[in-house]
């Protein structure tokens, strides 16, 4: 696979893994059932062993992250390279991975930590990041539609990953039933995207 860049691999995957050198520092302080999903008035309502937070969780993240590799280089080789954005996108992962996990073994040291506003806060960051950077695409190109075209669509789509972005973090400072509809208002951004990637791809009658 000549395509892979396997320095950005590596070190990223490494990054995922980070979180377990925590875990073995603090494994006598750590209770040996520990949550690992919330609701979201952050009342735990999943749970898993202390080995697998803190050893399963990161393997699980790098492999995540190789997956997300993977399509990023394979992307890049057949359509070129767009540095910036392939570095978010990169990044995007060890960072959840970092902050989810060391967030996970505070709160099962006792430490009083709002994971919904948490998780909000981290979706709406990745989102405006995102959307920020889609409309930045250099020479993309969209399957069979023109530049402009799949131009078009991207700067559509990263307006509406802003938007949502901004509702995330609006919905941390109001109650839980907010970030409930923000997370639910996800499923018809997407349909809408894809309507509208459809019908600005159609090529025109004659």
């Amino acid at each position: 696979m000549k395509f892979m860049k396997w320095k950005s691999l590596i070190i990223t995957c490494i990054v995922c893994l980070l979180p377990i050198l925590l875990g073995v520092a603090i494994w006598d302080k750590l209770p040996d059932t520990m949550a690992v999903h919330f609701n979201t008035y952050n009342d735990p309502n999943g749970f898993a062993s202390k080995g697998f937070v803190v050893f399963g969780l990161p393997f699980l993240m790098a492999v995540l992250q190789m997956f997300c590799c993977f399509i990023n280089d394979i992307n890049a080789y057949k359509h070129g390279e767009r540095k910036k954005f392939e570095r978010v996108t990169k990044w995007i992962i060890p960072i959840m991975a970092i902050v989810l996990q060391t967030a996970t073994m505070g709160y099962g040291l006792g430490w009083n930590i709002d994971i919904r506003r948490l998780a909000c806060f981290v979706v709406g960051i990745v989102m405006l990041v995102i959307g920020n950077y889609l409309p930045k695409f250099e020479g993309a190109k969209i399957k069979d539609k023109d530049e402009e075209k799949a131009r078009k669509i991207q700067r559509f789509i990263g307006f509406e990953t802003v938007i949502m972005g901004i509702l995330f973090l609006v919905s941390i400072l109001l109650p839980p039933i907010y970030s409930v509809i923000c997370i639910c208002l996800l499923i018809p951004c997407a349909v809408i995207n894809i309507i509208y990637g459809i019908k600005i791809g159609r090529p025109l009658k004659r």
